[in-house]
Parts: structure tokens; sequence; C-alpha cells
């Protein structure tokens, strides 16, 4: 093992755990012998959080399956009723520069061996780990290492970027890795220029594509696509390329969507999990949930020095679960907690201030605000596919097919027009399909149905849509009106100001 680079070998074969995992095993090695309770154990692995010892089960199941504590008598880590756990093998520890050597020595994925890829100097900075993305992190870098073209998918602000940084430097098995972030380049000279630049090629002719070619030939490398979704028929052709003609790079793309090329491994990233609607919530119980551990880091990041209480578990709760855990919009709204407090923050979720706060002054623009990033996303749709997005906004809740259709078709707009432009929402990342069983039900993310209610009223649609809405009542669809007031499930009163 070694703690610096989160690197744990078995022979030359490297063992993916989660951050979680390895912070609990860094413990338990640096103190092999003693007894740490969970109380210890979650100070290492959830520094300035208060959860339960329910998830040191977990991550410790997770911890000796991977490790093979308990196979062929190989025993690493023993729990002591009562007490905690202790690691119980021999502990040998090198100086640094052993340690290093054993890190660069060839390390095998079912793979001829590689050694530690090189990264450029234009990587970005290594992000610091995001709350509840251990297990993406470990799936995504087996899918890299046994894939040649992977795509993270997702809507805008959960975290693609940031898992795609994070995973990129730890697959040894690539001679080099590059970062390629086409967030501000829209055609196709931009593109292959911004590649050339990032791969440090120096272009000799008017073959951009066969320089790169040349290039990446021989080795094995990792190239990360980043933002590809405004240029995705670019990307994807260029991707095409590389793959077909050489042997050994991979690719790692970030998207909207996916660019549904042959031999795409896409990576569907998930927003950070919310507790259900149950009900009582205390403050505990709440933070076992991913996306209201990031929510109260974030408060707590913006000044709010009150202590949280049961009775705000709810709120919380219920704030996260309107947010559709999007990683972007908990921090851009738990960091305004300092300032307006739980309350006020509810109350103004769904104002358009709300979509306006400002978040990290170093952010991309396209992250700056909520607005700006859904700004974003709307800017790369047809006339015809904003208009049903504005459209989709009247919904309260859950929606079928039957019922876009009803609310949206007339002279002007087919069935088939919606349809189509319902599967290229889905396929953006701005419309999905609701959880659970029965017909198949659709669903407006929070943040994307504030920001359609918006478009919807600037437009001056709301008089034609809601005439519409009588074709469909049984599916109950909120009014489109400015200033009007509806409660969420946890009994919060937000308000729409539609201007």
């Amino acid at each position: 093992m070694d703690p610096a680079a989160r690197v744990l070998l078995r022979g030359n074969d490297l063992i993916p755990i989660g951050s979680r995992a390895f912070d609990i095993l860094v413990a338990l090695v640096q103190n092999h012998g003693q007894v740490l309770s969970h109380a210890e154990l979650m100070a290492f692995a959830w520094p300035g959080l208060n959860v339960e010892a329910s998830n040191i089960r977990v991550q410790m199941t997770h911890l000796r399956r991977e490790i093979g504590c308990g196979e062929n008598g190989d025993r690493y880590i023993v729990s002591i009723a009562g007490r905690g756990y202790s690691f119980v093998a021999p502990v040998t520890w090198k100086e640094a520069q052993e340690s290093t050597q054993a890190w660069n020595a060839p390390l095998s994925y079912g793979q001829p061996p590689y050694a530690v890829p090189r990264i450029a100097k234009t990587f970005p900075p290594r992000l610091s780990h995001p709350v509840g993305r251990d297990e993406n992190i470990s799936k995504l870098s087996q899918m890299v290492s046994e894939r040649r073209f992977v795509t993270i998918v997702g809507t805008g602000g959960i975290g693609k970027t940031t898992l795609a940084v994070l995973v990129a430097p730890d697959l040894p098995m690539f001679d080099q890795v590059r970062f390629v972030d086409l967030s501000t380049v829209d055609d196709e000279a931009a593109v292959l220029r911004t590649i050339a630049l990032a791969l440090d090629i120096a272009i000799s002719g008017n073959d951009v594509v066969e320089d790169v070619v040349s290039h990446l030939s021989t080795q094995h490398a990792l190239v990360i696509l980043d933002n590809c979704e405004h240029v995705i028929d670019i990307a994807a052709d260029i991707v095409a390329s590389l793959l077909g003609r050489t042997a050994k790079v991979h690719i790692l793309a970030t998207s909207r969507e996916a660019l549904r090329l042959p031999g795409e491994a896409v990576y569907l990233l998930r927003p950070l999990g919310v507790p259900p609607h149950t009900g009582h919530l205390t403050v505990e119980q709440a933070l076992l949930w991913p996306a209201i551990q990031l929510f109260v880091r974030r408060a707590v990041d913006s000044g709010y020095l009150e202590p949280f209480v049961d009775g705000q578990a709810a709120t919380i709760a219920a704030i996260c679960r309107r947010l559709d855990g999007n990683p972007l919009a908990i921090e851009l709204v738990a960091s305004r907690m300092g300032r307006y407090g739980l309350d006020r923050v509810a109350e103004m979720l769904d104002n358009q201030l709300a979509l306006r706060w400002s978040g990290g002054r170093r952010a991309a623009p396209r992250h700056q605000t909520a607005e700006a990033m859904m700004d974003w996303s709307y800017a790369l749709l047809s006339d015809v596919d904003q208009r049903v997005f504005r459209a989709l906004s009247v919904f309260s809740g859950e929606f079928s097919l039957d019922a876009a259709v009803a609310l949206m078709e007339d002279d002007d707009f087919e069935q088939k027009d919606i349809v189509g432009s319902i599967g290229n929402l889905i396929d953006k990342s701005l419309l999905s399909l609701a959880p659970g069983t029965g017909p198949a039900q659709l669903k407006l993310s929070g943040i994307a149905k504030t920001y359609a209610v918006f478009k919807l009223a600037a437009f001056g649609e709301c008089p034609l849509v809601e005439q519409r809405q009588s074709l469909y009542r049984a599916q109950s669809p909120q009014p489109c009106r400015p200033n009007m007031a509806f409660s969420s499930d946890s009994g919060l009163s937000m308000q729409i100001q539609a201007s």
C-alpha cells in the first residue's frame, strides 16, 4: 500500500477500492495490532461529519471482500465485539523511495504491463474527493481499463468532469494521460487544434487528424475529451478516427448525451442519493445520504454556525429531493445558508433569484449559476425541442407520454414531433424516466422545471398551454401563472416569480 499515491497492490495487480474504504484501511494499517473504534474510523473516513455505524460496516464488508480477507486462511482485519476493528496481518514499512519503485513496477490489469501514466502539465489539478462517489470511481476505473471508449453521461452539474479527473491518474496501464477541454470551442478546426495542443503535437500540415493519429499510433494513452455535447458530431468523427486508426489509445469522454458510436460504453452518472419522503427523519438518519452530507458541508462552509437539529432534517431532505440530488445545485443552494438561513433558502428555492445564485469564482462559466448550467443545455436544443421542454414545465410531477402529446398536439405540432422531442430531451439528460414499476412516467428535474417555467412565461406561452391542460385533466397539471404558490412534500411554501 502506498498511502500518498492512494494505491493498493497485490503483487503487480492493482486492487481497486473506494476512497472511504481506502481511508479506513490506511487508518487500520497505520495502527496495526491496535483496536480502532467505529468513532475513530469514522473520523478518518468522514472527517467533520456524523454518520451511523452502519456506514463503517458497509465499507468494511467491501474492503474485506476486495483484499480477500478470510480467503485461503489469510486474515487481515478482525472485528472485536463491542470495541471495533484491528489489522492483524504483519506490516512492513519501506522508505518513500522503495515505495515509489514498487509503485513504478509493471502492473497487471489482465493485459501486458505498463508503467505509471505520465500526466501532462495541462491536466486539471486533482480535486478534493466528491461526496458519495466511491462506487462510481471504482466502477469507472474498471470500465476505462477494460474498454477503449467510455463516455460519462449525465445532466449538467452532476460531476462528470470531476469524476474523469479523479479516475484518470490512477490507471497505471497508460503511458500518458491527456485532458482536452472542449467547452470553449465550437467548430471542427478549433476542436482539432485544441486536441493537438493538449497532446503537445506540432501540426505539420492541413491534416490535423493524421498528425494526431501519427503521434498516438505507438502509445498506450488515455485521452479525455471533456464537454463534448456542443460539438458532439465533430467529437464523434474524431473519436471514430482515433479508435479505428490506433491500436492502444483509450478515449474517456464526458457529455450530456452519448456519442452513439460502435464500441462505446456509456457510464450513466446518477444523482447523489437522497432520503425518500417517509415521514419523520432525524439528522443522524439524514446524514446517511450523500446529498445531505454535501448540503451540510457546504452550509457550514458558507458560515452557517447553528447546530443542525432533527426538526430541520425533513426540510433539508425536501430541498435535496427538489434539486434531484444534483451536486452543483446542492452546493449553490447550500452556499446561501450562512446568509439566508434554512427557512429562507427553502422559501426562495424556486424563485428566479435562486437560479442566479453564484458559485465558485473559478468555476467554469456554465457552472457559475444554475441558470448558466441550464442555458448551456437549452441552447443546444432545436426550436421544436425547446418548445416541448418549455411546455412540459406545467406538469406538477410525473406525467405520461400520452399526457404530453395531449397537452401539445395541434395543427402545427404533430404527435411524431412531440415524441421525437421527448426522446431528444431524455437523450440530452434534460428529461428522465421516473423510477418504479407500472406504466412509464416522465419527469423534469427540479432545476430544469424551474428554468422551463420562466422560459415559458418569457415566451408568453402560458395561456395557450393552460388552455390545452383541459385535454388531460386526469394528470392534474400545475397551473402556469406568475406568483403561484405550491407545497413541497415537506410542507414548505415555495414561490415561483415568473416574470
